[in-house]
């Protein structure tokens, strides 16, 4: 909690200075994040204390008798304030530009094979799961979906404060082993998906794209949920497009697909380090001799992350969204 509160303390200094309030907007979006972080702030002291004096109370009568409900709910108290420490041990982590937005993820099959298209299906779930844990929505923005099972890739658009600091820490590839449930004689099956994830961008985020630079196209698109009106916008650049069916009208998928573009360009320039003007377009192959994260059904079970050596033999619970443990080591790694 000690860099929440140092950046409160950077937040009220930047208040007193007369350039603070020159940009309107960044004036504006600092003044949400200090309030955030002071309600974040008073509201976890306020939930830890609570549960606190519980324990404390429950250990008093505990020690003059025995109580097997009382001891229950004690245990129930130790999994929360342990669950929550984790959660703050993170949150602490995560204090560089943009990790407290919302994040696009896309995740596509590296071959277009029904192992793959199932693979992908596999990690949109476990991202559902995370979701889940973690209090943030997941909707579908774009999907392309496989011959048999699964999908070519998946577009998800995930709200929730610090989805994007989270998630980050996923960007690469993904290896799965296993025997494959597709194949009339048992054999392993080695497969591969691609994440990107992009922080979701708002008006702090100040680049204007060019309108030469975009192609839009308009249309109509079954997909899994139905009949959908669609809108897909190209960066020619750098040819990242995006397609939007979730509305339920061509404008408002537009302006979606627009946001998504703007996003996957903005971490884009991040990542090589340069403006709009000079971002190059990103190479199209993909190296799959460097996944991040390798998950291994058989012939043993184990998830390993190969940039931090952390690995963990329960992957069912990896499956279920449980992903704390990996993001913790890496954003350590990167301090």
């Amino acid at each position: 909690m000690h860099k929440i509160r140092a950046r409160v303390r950077n937040l009220e200094k930047q208040l007193i200075t007369a350039e603070f309030w020159q940009d309107t907007l960044i004036a504006q979006n600092s003044l949400q994040e200090l309030s955030d972080l002071i309600f974040r702030e008073q509201e976890e002291y306020r939930e830890w204390q609570t549960c606190l004096n519980d324990a404390k109370a429950a250990l008093q009568l505990l020690e003059s008798e025995s109580d097997e409900q009382l001891e229950q709910e004690l245990r129930t108290t130790y999994e929360f304030l342990s669950s929550k420490l984790k959660h703050v041990e993170i949150l602490n982590l995560l204090n560089q530009p943009f990790d407290d937005k919302g994040a696009f993820v896309t995740i596509t099959a590296c071959d277009r094979n029904i192992d793959c298209q199932d693979w992908v299906e596999m990690l949109q779930r476990m991202y559902a799961h995370w979701c889940d844990n973690h209090d943030c929505k997941l909707r579908f923005l774009d999907e392309s979906i496989g011959e048999f099972c699964g999908f070519n890739y998946v577009t998800l658009e995930i709200s929730g404060k610090y989805a994007y600091g989270y998630l980050k820490s996923e960007q690469g590839i993904h290896q799965l082993k296993r025997i494959s449930p597709f194949r009339k004689k048992p054999a392993i099956k080695t497969s591969f998906a691609k994440l990107e994830v992009a922080p979701i961008v708002d008006e702090s985020m100040d680049f204007e794209i060019p309108q030469r630079d975009l192609e839009v196209l308009r249309g109509k698109h079954t997909y899994m949920r139905g009949p959908s009106p669609l809108a897909k916008v190209t960066h020619i650049p750098t040819g990242i497009s995006v397609t939007s069916t979730e509305k339920r009208n061509h404008l408002a998928n537009l302006e979606k697909a627009l946001v998504c573009v703007k996003s996957k360009l903005f971490a884009l320039m991040q990542i090589q380090g340069v403006a709009l003007k000079d971002v190059k377009k990103p190479s199209p192959k993909t190296t799959l001799d460097n996944p991040i994260r390798e998950y291994i059904f058989h012939p043993y079970q184990k998830v390993k992350d190969s940039r931090t050596n952390v690995e963990t033999v329960e992957i069912e619970e990896v499956m279920k969204g449980n992903l704390d443990l990996f993001t913790k080591a890496y954003l350590k790694q990167m301090h």
